[in-house]
């Protein structure tokens, strides 16, 4: 089986990695199997693909346990022998993600000064990073995680911050198709699109519907009831007033019920319906469904940029997601970091250049592979001339010194990171609730499987995953400009971890024990099988189709806004404002997560008022 499954091609390290277990938090070998001994990071990170980001695929397995180590304060009785540096910087970025670039741009911009961001990944970005593969002499590429943007309107905020770090167009031309149209984003579902009802419905094998939507559902495993219910959430659409500006009255309306309440009254359906159709799609930028958020967050974005966007260009999207923000940021800061002139084209397709990243003397320094396990200030923070960070990198410590810190990391990590932290911050952050998310990203020689079936995206209802789609990519950076059915691509599923009817905090623990209990092996098989089941009909092999697979593990990915997150409840303030309305000493908070949706502008944006309350505008 494992054979047919093409479980041992060489592309995906399969000829070790092959019964690997993980046990909890670490891993094991199963007794009952004959498997090569292998270390437990090859088992948790599996193959990493090729280029810059092959060993940056998510959370590694050496990062994911020093943050465990941090957070049991494991390394506290070890601070005390950190080897002093002897570095002074103006500013620390804590967190090499948008955030922490993004502070660092700002801090460049209006301040002549020295500048380290330090950041526990092989390579910058945060979530905005890019998986490589080499498929039969082509290079293909998909998003870790921060995917699309859109247009903004000129003038505007988010204009401004992209003509700062040199985006030099504002919409992209993209590739051309000429056998099926193609969405250039992975959130569409155009006609060509089909849903599958597997065992979960009684159907083995499963039952495909295509264009689910223009046959109203006919010829899917449900009774009369169940479809007319369903067909409700599109044509029966009530929404009420909807919020004008962050914070107004509708705004804290919606923020003190559920989002699952709020459309069970929108679309007038049972919470059954929501939590089994509904729940991927309307909660799925969130991490989880929409019984665990609040009914704001179906409209936090647009509320929060109301400049941007434009319906007749649509989502936009770089071929690697939002990485390609990320390497022109690291451009601006560091213009040796990546060779070429500072282009959309150059800095997405030229390899960077790591060792000019953390090089003596510059304005600006990126310390890669360095955990930042304490901050502290120097003495009492209103007096403190500096604060002290320590971090770990090659397993020993080292502390240096800087007149201002951005924490631009995640709640989850800033809570523990932080020694002196007020006890106002620690209990605004208790309410800072993050599941988990894993991007499995697969790599097929062609796609002409979908194309048989008249399709270019689906979703499925029940098995890993929800969702995928065959896009056309941006034309960036020499990508070649025809894409059709047998052209090599990538599927990028996203597998999200919601437990409906669990309180929100126990839903991302479960979730995160099951991301940390499965070994890549596992995923791999499964997703082996499960392509094979549902892609039968158009002669799908997975031995033969199927180039290679990356997982992308983010424990924390999502930050879950419960009801009463944005706005507060019961006259007590949010508790995302408690960390933004001031400065904490020489101690300043960013990060995506504060402004409760997970978008690149606001993990800009944050970081913008984050460098400006710790030295002005």
């Amino acid at each position: 089986m494992s054979d047919n499954l093409g479980m041992n091609e060489a592309i995906t390290r399969r000829d070790f990695l092959n019964g690997t277990l993980l046990a909890g938090a670490g891993l094991v070998l199963g007794r009952s199997i004959q498997a090569p001994a292998i270390s437990p990071a090859d088992a948790w990170d599996g193959y990493g693909g090729v280029g810059d980001y092959a060993r940056a695929h998510g959370n590694m397995y050496d990062v994911m346990t020093t943050a465990h180590r941090m957070r049991d304060g494991d390394f506290e009785r070890k601070i005390g022998g950190a080897t002093d540096t002897g570095e002074i910087y103006d500013l620390a970025c804590v967190g090499g993600g948008l955030s922490g670039l993004a502070a660092a741009v700002f801090f460049q911009k209006r301040r002549t000064g020295t500048c380290v961001v330090l950041d526990n990944h092989a390579i910058f970005g945060g979530e905005a990073k890019r998986n490589e593969f080499s498929v039969d002499g082509q290079t293909v590429v998909a998003h870790q995680g921060s995917a699309i943007f859109l247009v903004p309107q000129k003038g505007g905020y988010t204009d401004s911050v992209y003509n700062l770090i040199g985006m030099d167009r504002s919409s992209f031309e993209y590739q051309a198709c000429a056998e099926m149209p193609l969405a250039h984003s992975p959130y569409e579902e155009p006609h060509n699109y089909g849903f599958y009802f597997g065992s979960p419905f009684g159907q083995r094998p499963g039952v495909w519907v295509l264009d689910p939507w223009g046959r109203q559902l006919d010829g899917a495993p449900l009774s009369d009831a169940v479809k007319a219910e369903w067909l409700r959430t599109r044509t029966v659409i009530n929404p009420g007033p909807r919020p004008v500006t962050e914070g107004d009255t509708i705004s804290r309306q919606l923020d003190g019920i559920t989002l699952e309440d709020h459309l069970m009254a929108q679309h007038q359906v049972s919470r059954e319906t929501v939590r089994t159709f509904l729940s991927p799609v309307e909660g799925g930028g969130y991490g989880l469904g929409p019984d665990a958020l609040s009914a704001y967050c179906n409209y936090a974005i647009e509320t929060q940029f109301p400049e941007d966007g434009d319906e007749t260009l649509g989502d936009q999207m770089f071929p690697d997601g939002n990485s390609g923000f990320a390497r022109l940021m690291v451009k601006t800061l560091i213009p040796a970091a990546i060779a070429g002139p500072r282009t959309v084209d150059a800095v997405w397709q030229n390899r960077v250049q790591f060792a000019a990243l953390d090089r003596a003397g510059q304005a600006t320094r990126i310390r890669l592979n360095a955990t930042v396990v304490r901050v502290v200030h120097a003495g009492n923070p209103a007096q403190a001339p500096h604060v002290v960070i320590t971090y770990l990198k090659g397993n020993r410590l080292f502390n240096l010194k800087a007149r201002a810190v951005v924490m631009a990391g995640g709640s989850w990590t800033t809570k523990h990171i932080v020694s002196d932290l007020p006890e106002s911050h620690r209990a605004a952050y208790a309410q800072f609730y993050r599941s988990p998310c894993l991007m499995a990203n697969i790599a097929v020689r062609n796609w002409r499987f979908l194309y048989k079936m008249g399709m270019s995206g689906c979703r499925w209802f029940g098995g890993l995953g929800d969702y995928l789609s065959v896009r056309k990519q941006a034309t960036v950076g020499g990508m070649r400009s025809e894409f059709g059915p047998d052209s090599p691509t990538v599927l990028t599923i996203k597998v999200l971890f919601a437990k409906p009817g669990l309180p929100v905090a126990e839903q991302g623990s479960g979730g995160r024990t099951e991301l940390l209990g499965t070994s890549f092996g596992q995923y791999e098989r499964t997703f082996r099988q499960q392509f094979g089941d549902m892609f039968a009909p158009g002669g799908f092999d997975p031995r033969r189709d199927i180039a290679g697979i990356i997982l992308n593990r983010w424990g924390h990915a999502y930050v879950n806004p419960q009801p009463g997150f944005f706005f507060g409840v019961n006259g007590q303030p949010a508790p995302r404002d408690v960390l933004r309305n001031s400065a904490h000493g020489r101690i300043a908070f960013a990060n995506t997560d504060l402004a409760g949706a997970m978008d690149h502008r606001n993990s800009i944006r944050e970081a913008d008022r984050a460098v400006n309350q710790l030295i002005g505008a």
